[in-house]
């Protein structure tokens, strides 16, 4: 009678918790739990998943520590089941305050990247000229025009402070509610996710406007009053 009150009160699924941060997954094993119960909570809550994890970085996390070779046997559960091992991934996560200043990097192509609490941003102080390609998983601004013969991939939204031609596309990794916005669109080639847009001449709103995904295709809608 014992023993099935122990199993009503303890479940092996209950010995794993997992917790998103922006490093990746933080698996949070039971610090009462016996091994053999947390081993069994981490393939089950792997077979549930039904793969949804597969790709994802992880790190295991216990207060008191497990032995090398308990991490081992751990981590080779998860990796069978697609996961990537990330150390760097902290627990419990740092709580700092926001610093006043913005940390600024420059880079050769004169591209400076803010790096603060937020969103993912690169800003581009100048044109993109024929041949000329940048690429960010973020959002991009672009002080200057993106000629024809020029790239602008990102994976957030895009904004060009000037005339917007070549290849540009927003939204890359597949992401339908991002939006290109510029002074104006001329002989330019868009790309929302997977929705395209041609336009071969120069468009006739008065700037700035805004492509966006409506009712899966990109329209063109002036930024100020949203009128096609």
């Amino acid at each position: 009678m014992q023993i099935l009150e122990k199993e009503v009160l303890y479940l092996p699924k209950e010995a794993i918790n997992i917790k998103g941060t922006k490093q990746g997954l933080v698996i949070l094993l039971d610090p009462k739990g016996d091994f053999e119960d947390i081993k069994a909570g981490l393939k089950h809550k792997m077979e549930s998943s039904s793969g949804f994890f597969s790709g994802a970085k992880f790190t295991l996390y216990r207060e008191n520590q497990l032995f090398p070779a308990e991490i081992n046997e751990l981590e080779s559960i998860c990796k069978a089941y697609g996961l990537i091992p990330n150390p760097e991934a902290q627990w419990p996560p740092a709580h700092g305050k926001i610093k006043d200043k913005l940390e600024l990097s420059v880079n050769d192509d004169g591209v400076n990247q803010y790096s603060m609490p937020g969103e993912a941003a690169l800003l581009v102080k100048h044109t993109l000229r024929s041949g000329q390609m940048i690429e960010y998983n973020g959002h991009l601004t672009v002080l200057g025009s993106i000629h024809p013969g020029a790239k602008l991939l990102a994976a957030g939204n895009i904004i060009v402070m000037g005339t917007c031609s070549g290849f540009v596309h927003a939204g890359y990794f597949g992401n339908q509610n991002t939006y290109i916005v510029a002074l104006r669109f001329k002989n330019v080639h868009l790309r929302i996710a997977d929705q395209m847009f041609y336009l071969n001449r120069e468009q006739s709103l008065n700037g700035p406007v805004i492509a966006r995904i409506n009712q899966n295709k990109i329209t063109l809608v002036d930024y100020i009053d949203k009128r096609p």
